[in-house]
């Protein structure tokens, strides 16, 4: 058998070439991880404004079951015949007081141009 010398493959490119391909290319893959991260930051703040939103209520009934015991059932105000005159607040007052406050946070620039 003969020794076939191979030859040593060497890059088309020059080393200040390759750094610049590599540089570009880093560069390029930066900016496409920067416009993906930045889409999935979107979607993410997006959906916690909206737990946000909704925690307090979630907190009400949370509070409300756990006030109550174990059994889970959710009486409106007013159902019983001695609750207009039980000491203590309502946790169905405290969110309707909740809502009002989320309505008017949020069309709060409509009642400062309708008033101003």
């Amino acid at each position: 058998m003969a020794f076939v010398p191979t030859r040593s493959r060497t890059s088309p490119f020059t080393p200040s070439e390759q750094w610049l391909l590599l540089t570009a290319s880093v560069l390029v893959c930066g900016f496409l991880g920067y416009v993906v991260y930045d889409a999935i930051m979107a979607t993410a703040a997006e959906l916690l404004q909206r737990l946000l939103i909704i925690s307090p209520l979630l907190l009400v009934v949370v509070v409300h079951w756990l006030s109550t015991g174990s059994n889970l059932n959710f009486p409106m105000p007013g159902s019983e015949p001695g609750a207009i005159h039980r000491a203590g607040g309502s946790p169905w007052g405290v969110a309707f007081v909740l809502l009002l406050l989320f309505f008017l946070i949020c069309y709060q620039p409509s009642f400062h141009d309708l008033l101003f």
